[in-house]
């Protein structure tokens, strides 16, 4: 993820399709392919924006960028870890244009990257429990009684799902 100026437009006279180009998609599109699975890396630029809007991060050190770093040198990148304040955009006035739609795409990215871990987990146990005859849902855990021949299931709390 990055953040700053972009070209938009459509292209294509048979099948017309919206596009962007320019330095900030480049450097989007690096941050992505040079990260790591699972996690958001943003460059200095970005990270000094959604610091100071609550979010917590962890530094990763600098990187080459193609087609950046050749003019620029390596960029300093940071790994997104999560919110750590309330949401300061209902607390403050607003500064500058943009940082708070940014805040707030990092927000649903932060969101929808841990729905998409428990969907994974909950996904996996039910892989697990198929083949072990048990049935796994989003909020409580299936197990066969201790009584195996009664056909019966008890039912129980998997914390580790809900957290």
């Amino acid at each position: 993820m990055a953040h700053g100026s972009v070209v938009a437009g459509v292209i294509g006279a048979k099948k017309p399709q919206y596009d962007i180009w320019g330095k900030t998609v480049n450097l989007a599109s690096r941050m992505d392919s040079t990260g790591v699975s699972g996690k958001i890396q943003v460059p200095e630029d970005t990270f000094l924006i959604l610091k100071e809007r609550g979010f917590a991060f962890e530094y990763r050190g600098e990187i080459y960028v193609k087609g950046i770093s050749e003019q620029e040198g390596k960029i300093r990148t940071h790994f997104l870890s999560g919110r750590v304040q309330p949401n300061p955009i209902l607390l403050q006035p607003r500064k500058i244009t943009g940082q708070y739609s940014l805040a707030a795409v990092v927000l649903g990215l932060v969101q929808s990257l841990n729905r998409q871990k428990q969907k994974q987990i909950l996904n996996d146990n039910n892989n697990q429990g198929i083949m072990k005859g048990h049935h796994y849902n989003r909020r409580t855990l299936l197990a066969p009684a201790s009584d195996s021949t009664s056909g019966h299931h008890a039912e129980s709390t998997d914390q580790t799902e809900l957290s």
